[in-house]
């Protein structure tokens, strides 16, 4: 009989999610394309087979039958819509949706939605904090799949929100939505650039109230929204003494973290945070404390006069040459560590920085070679580790310069996430100069 389970496609850990909050629902299959090729590549598979034995693994060959009695598909979000399994399921009028759409059906709270290429996880934890009287809490792409906070006793939710999850999202009633910034970035996944930002703009559709950047066009919403209009409100905006936050300066001298970047991300927290009942002493508190996420400009040390800062989770063109330019001094070198998976980017325009702030340049992963064809005017070498690239910058230093790890790339194609990349270059610098 037609229209009687649910497929979930994809088993990482936001499929996982999904089989724990529908296998007491209905009946429920799941489905993972390594299953045909490496099903020890698939992180929950035993998980599934081991504690919900009445859920049903379709194999590679029993898809197609298995859409005859399906309901909808449940797809994870790093699985274009392009993917010929869901062109399968689109041929068969079966609704593919993700576990956003499974979250707004039952959650009934306030939910801000927050995107963007770069400083998504830098400014949900922001609002996090400013409105942690609230009882606010994170969840999304940060890393908490979105179905395992329901049974919290969270009074609201902040989510972090890919381009990835947008690209699917039937509803989203967010309180408040914010589009950080565009840049190019996944684009092996949607294809164009106009794919990924109509994915991003996605975020707004059903949205209450919109936070958006005057100064970056492509955050503005494509239709009329109430909101804020950041660099544009005089009441808030980024200033060379600080930023105004409804109407009140905070000092650069009251805020923990410098840099253009995070000035933006901090202005925004505080309009969406604010939005939602926090204070101005809430913002100038977190703005006092915050002392940044892991592997983003993170400074690990200083050993024998040079710094090393991990900015691992620079994993896009536009977030690596913000972190050169963030980090470049007059009258030191810079030394870079860049490289890893390039996801069909263009890197002319990273070219072009390294050329003009960079001394050196030490590249490493698949993409190595594509990056160093845009540098001209700098040095470079290849390296085939971590190891080996903490080495070469350690030699080619001295006291006064600093050593930056910004790949400009995803680093899937060397390790797990960008965190493990992170961790392993902090491991290196530690081991060679601690």
């Amino acid at each position: 009989m037609k229209q009687e389970r649910d497929i979930v496609l994809g088993l990482g850990a936001t499929g996982y999610s999904v089989v724990r909050h529908l296998h007491t629902q209905c009946p429920l299959s799941v489905f993972d394309s390594r299953l045909g090729r490496d099903a020890h590549a698939i992180p929950f598979l035993n998980n599934v087979r081991m504690d919900y034995p009445d859920v049903d693994v379709i194999s590679p060959r029993g898809y197609k039958r298995a859409l005859e009695s399906a309901r909808r598909v449940i797809a994870s979000p790093g699985i274009p819509l392009s993917n010929s399994m869901l062109k399968w399921a689109q041929i068969e009028r079966i609704p593919v949706v993700g576990d956003i759409d499974l979250f707004m059906e039952q959650v009934r709270a306030p939910v801000i939605g927050i995107t963007g290429t770069n400083g998504k996880s830098t400014t949900v934890s922001l609002v996090v904090d400013m409105l942690q009287d609230r009882g606010f809490v994170a969840c999304g792409n940060i890393g908490t799949p979105v179905l395992d906070t329901l049974k919290s006793k969270a009074t609201g939710y902040v989510l972090e929100l890919s381009s990835f999850q947008l690209e699917r999202l039937q509803k989203g009633p967010f309180k408040v939505a914010s589009i950080l910034n565009i840049s190019e970035d996944h684009l092996d996944h949607h294809g164009s650039m106009e794919h990924y930002r109509t994915a991003k703009q996605r975020i707004y559709q059903d949205a209450e109230f919109a936070v958006y950047d005057h100064l970056r066009p492509e955050t503005i919403p494509d239709k009329i929204l109430p909101g804020v209009e950041l660099n544009r409100d005089p009441d808030w905006t980024v200033r060379e003494e600080g930023i105004t936050v409804g109407g009140e300066l905070l000092q650069l001298s009251e805020i923990a973290l410098s840099g253009s970047h995070y000035l933006q991300n901090l202005l925004t927290a505080a309009a969406i945070s604010i939005q939602l009942g926090a204070s101005i002493e809430d913002v100038a508190r977190v703005a006092r404390t915050f002392e940044g996420l892991p592997h983003r400009a993170q400074t690990i040390g200083t050993f024998n006069g040079v710094e090393f800062i991990n900015d691992s989770k620079a994993t896009n063109v536009c977030a690596a040459i913000a972190s050169i330019q963030e980090q470049y001094e007059e009258g030191s070198k810079l030394i870079l560590i860049c490289g890893g998976d390039g996801k069909a980017a263009d890197f002319k325009e990273l070219g072009v920085c390294i050329d003009k702030l960079v001394s050196h340049t030490i590249l490493f992963g698949n993409d190595a070679q594509s990056i160093a064809s845009c540098i001209h005017r700098t040095g470079y070498e290849f390296v085939t580790s971590m190891d080996d690239a903490v080495s070469v910058s350690v030699n080619l230093s001295q006291s006064g310069d600093k050593v930056l790890l910004a790949p400009a790339c995803a680093s899937f194609d060397m390790f797990n996430d960008f965190a493990h990349r992170g961790t392993t270059f902090t491991k290196c610098v530690s081991e060679l100069l601690g």
